[in-house]
């Protein structure tokens, strides 16, 4: 089930949503990440859903200072291990 079925956006407005350019969107107009909620116990469908009902726009939001874009796969590396193999690269840096 892709965000569009879960969220109710039409594949339209995702489409314009995800072609916001991050160097010219006001940021004030952003979402902060850091205040969005998510009941990490429901479904991921539910999650998703909510996510981007906090968001308004699940692929651009900010963390304070900064804007952040998102992007979305059906297939790969979940978060925890891209977060994990970013971690690791940085350890490698830093030893």
């Amino acid at each position: 089930m892709g965000l569009a079925a879960v969220a109710g956006y039409t594949a339209d407005e995702l489409s314009e949503m995800a072609a916001v350019d991050i160097r010219t969107v006001d940021i004030a107009t952003l979402t902060d990440l850091r205040d969005i909620r998510i009941d990490t116990k429901a479904p991921v469908e539910k999650k998703l859903a909510s996510f981007a009902r906090q968001a308004g726009n699940p692929y651009v939001c900010r963390i304070g200072d900064y804007v952040v874009k998102v992007c979305y796969q059906k297939e790969g590396a979940t978060l925890d291990e891209k977060m994990e193999e970013y971690i690791r690269r940085l350890a490698e840096v830093y030893v």
